[in-house]
């Protein structure tokens, strides 16, 4: 590694002053060093091959034009062309030149060797089935040679326009699928005939591989069409933009193959859901298969009539089978006993708010008065009451004479509060360590707010430790109040759970004088008491949960965000547990009542209801690990990886890490506004934070939109191809799934620029996003922007 670094700095001083021996401007050498760089860092060239290279370039232009004029300005432009179209020292042309050839060649025109470094033509059937066994996800050998017949002879039908009337079989069934894709949309691809022969040969369920902008979702429709065998087939996709969106793509092939084909996203009418389940293929999510076979079977609703699992086609597979893999829907019903919970969410809501943030990882509580906190520590001593506390601190000076005879005449909280309002935090540090020399088993850690909102440790000097009690952290304040100080979660939530018990009664009971008691009905108190420590954790998770990222807020209420998968805004999805409730406190919308849970379904277990007969597709089935975690799961389901049908070049630009937003924001910006002539698309980890950029770009890029939900009409970001200068910004929901075209203007300037503004949760997660760019043998290139507090 560090001869690899060395050798690599070598080349840079001896390209420096090769180019400073041509031309003085400290821009143009680094713009050059740069796109050199480039080459080794992101193409991986070795610095020897770089080297030679750059020489080989220079006599090409000395042995055609005298002029040095426009040295820099050529040199720049085929290092761009070989930069854009991911040009290896092992590239060869068709012809069997390599770029070297080329480049030392002078009877090719420069404009040709652009031509031929641009011009990479689809691969043969007998390239890319010579490949499949090289990838590592091959499981398919005893398959390939049925896989060549029946692809050659359909490729040769289609070519030489034969009706095909002398095949049968699955060169039929082939021959017959090509001809309406041709008829409806394009001819398929030789890879995606070769996809289609491998899961209709597999007797049992596959998944296949196949990478970004290779047509899936063609594919897909073509496999679905075996329905017109008599089964039906249910496919599923990630999200329900993404199945909304393939079947108004391909419901005019179904139609010219008379196959009936329906979406049961988005739906809530139970006749209509009955009628789409009529048909032969239904596009979806596993959310709503799962959700109307519950309410089919417990609820009596009668979704699905005869429906039976036959077949499942997963689109996006590692999304719906690794990442949402422990994903569960769950049937609610609505009881009308619950409404009387509303009163103890508001209460615990009112508890979670007395919880303040101060100073960097402290949470401080509610106020409480002194005596309050001296009582609740000292635990030897049971003939303590609160007068007894009122009197030291009489006789400490911190209460004025006769404070406590009056508090024993008038028994008024809000007697001893004009009591103490004048107490100042430094009375109240005295009267603590006099409490601490009467009774040491009881110690406390005494702190006070400066004006500047830091926390000051009042008490340094060595304490003598105590075997028997911790210290007690307290926060004081002026008034004779005191907040306890939490460094972690666990005791916080624990202490906030014993206040909210100590405030609420069961029913029936005695009236209480205290105003802050909650009253719950007596038959609820089982219930209460098993789920009081989820609600309280859910008050405190809603308190740190912000708009536009985990959920948006809609006119009718609060919608959960699928912010760290799809993007997805899910409007028919609600928290459970209080959660969904607390999130209306906090925007003061209506509060909806709690419903309780009466059935449930995982991904893995609607899956599973499909036996041997999943057949899964994806642009990323993830490492080996990930694939045998399926397989064990999935009954030893098969795997295979399908080659592109044409070379992929995507240039990946190094990538930056940086420690705050600000950074964040101004390296983001710097990077759209630098590829001007490109299209951009930025993804950003939630929807807070692609408005941010949004408005950081300003008047930088003129023509920008934002793609952060699908409850917005979008139909303006897909109905025209990218100009140079055109940005989107966007979530989770550009990256899977989208395929957004580029004008050539574009292409010939590197094609679209992808910026990840997150760092994703795993390598698939970037893969699709970088997935993107450089489609279907076009350029492109993407980017990794990182910010370390994001993290």
């Amino acid at each position: 590694m560090e001869e690899s670094d060395t050798s690599h700095e070598t080349l840079v001083k001896r390209l420096r002053l090769i180019a400073h021996s041509l031309w003085t401007g400290n821009n143009d050498e680094e713009q050059l060093v740069n796109k050199l760089k480039g080459l080794v860092t992101n193409i991986k060239w070795s610095p020897d091959d770089v080297k030679e290279l750059f020489v080989a370039l220079l006599q090409r232009f000395e042995s055609t034009t005298k002029d040095r004029s426009h040295l820099l300005s050529w040199l720049l432009e085929m290092l761009h062309c070989i930069e854009i179209h991911f040009i290896t020292p092992s590239w060869k042309y068709q012809t069997g030149k390599t770029l070297m050839d080329l480049v030392q060649d002078e009877s090719v025109t420069d404009e040709n060797i652009k031509r031929c470094l641009a011009d990479d033509a689809e691969k043969e059937l007998g390239e890319i089935i010579n490949e499949i066994p090289q990838q590592t996800l091959n499981q398919v050998d005893k398959l390939l040679k049925d896989v060549r017949d029946i692809v050659s002879s359909v490729d040769e039908d289609l070519r030489s326009h034969n009706d095909g009337s002398q095949q049968t079989g699955l060169k039929k069934d082939l021959l017959k699928l090509c001809k309406a894709v041709e008829k409806t949309h394009f001819r398929p691809r030789l890879t995606q005939m070769v996809s289609w022969c491998i899961m209709a040969l597999s007797k049992t369920g596959r998944l296949i591989q196949v990478g970004t902008g290779e047509g899936k979702s063609c594919i897909v429709a073509m496999f679905a069409a075996n329905a017109m065998t008599g089964e039906s087939v249910d496919i599923m996709s990630s999200s329900s933009v993404l199945a909304e969106r393939d079947l108004d793509e391909w419901k005019h092939f179904y139609k010219v193959l008379n196959i009936s084909a329906s979406c049961n996203t988005n739906k809530q009418d139970k006749d209509q859901l009955k009628k789409i389940y009529k048909c032969q293929v239904v596009y979806g999510t596993v959310e709503e298969f799962a959700g109307d076979w519950l309410r089919h079977h417990f609820q009596r609703e009668d979704i699905f009539g005869k429906r039976t699992f036959q077949c499942a086609i997963v689109d996006e597979v590692d999304s719906l089978m690794l990442d949402k893999g422990l994903h569960v829907v769950y049937i609610s019903s609505e009881i009308p006993a619950l409404q009387h919970l509303s009163p103890l969410l508001a209460f615990i809501w009112a508890t979670a708010n007395q919880y303040s943030k101060v100073g960097t990882g402290t949470t401080v509580g509610q106020k409480y008065s002194f005596p309050h906190v001296v009582l609740k520590n000292i635990t030897k001593d049971t003939n303590m009451d609160k007068f007894t506390i009122l009197q030291m601190a009489e006789d400490t000076g911190v209460l004025a004479k006769g404070s406590v005879e009056d508090q024993r005449e008038f028994v008024r909280e809000s007697l001893l509060t004009e009591k103490t309002a004048s107490v100042t935090v430094n009375q109240l540090a005295e009267f603590f360590k006099t409490v601490e020399r009467r009774f040491p088993s009881c110690q406390f850690v005494l702190h006070r707010m400066n004006n500047d909102g830091s926390v000051e440790e009042l008490n340094k000097e060595p304490q003598r430790q105590m075997a028997e009690r911790q210290k007690v952290p307290l926060l004081l304040t002026d008034g004779g109040l005191c907040q306890y100080m939490y460094t972690d979660r666990q005791s916080m939530l624990s202490d906030a759970e014993a206040e909210i018990q100590h405030g609420m009664d069961f029913t029936p009971c005695e009236l209480s004088q205290d105003k802050c008691k909650c009253y719950v009905p007596g038959f609820l108190s089982d219930l209460v008491k098993s789920k009081l420590k989820v609600w309280t954790e859910n008050a405190f998770d809603a308190q740190t949960m912000t708009e536009g990222h985990q959920y948006i807020t809609e006119k009718h209420g609060i919608v959960p965000v699928d912010y760290s998968c799809t993007g997805v805004v899910e409007n028919n999805m609600k928290w459970s547990d209080g959660l969904q409730q607390f999130l209306e406190m906090k925007h003061q919308f209506k509060l909806s009542d709690m419903t309780a849970i009466t059935n449930y379904m995982s991904n893995v277990g609607l899956l599973q209801k499909y036996g041997n007969q999943i057949f899964g597709i994806s642009g990323t089935l993830g490492q080996q690990e990930e694939t045998e975690t399926l397989q064990k799961i999935y009954g030893d389901i098969k795997v295979c990886q399908i080659p592109s049908f044409k070379r992929r070049k995507l240039f990946e630009v190094e990538g930056l890490i940086v420690d705050d937003e600000k950074q964040w924001i101004e390296k983001t910006c710097h990077a759209v506004t630098n590829y001007a002539q490109r299209a951009v698309l930025v993804i950003c980890e939630t929807i807070r934070r692609a408005k941010v950029l949004c408005d950081a770009l300003g008047d930088k890029v003129q023509n920008k939109w934002l793609y952060i939900s699908n409850n917005m009409d979008n139909t303006a970001i897909f109905a025209k191809k990218l100009g140079a200068g055109e940005v989107i910004i966007a979530t989770n929901l550009a990256g899977r799934g989208t395929d957004l075209q580029v004008s050539e203007k574009v292409k010939e300037a590197g094609g679209l620029f992808v910026v990840q503004t997150f760092l994703p949760k795993n390598a698939r997660v970037e893969a699709q996003a970088f997935g993107r760019a450089a489609r279907q043998g076009s350029p492109g290139s993407a980017q990794l922007i990182i910010c370390t507090s994001h993290l």
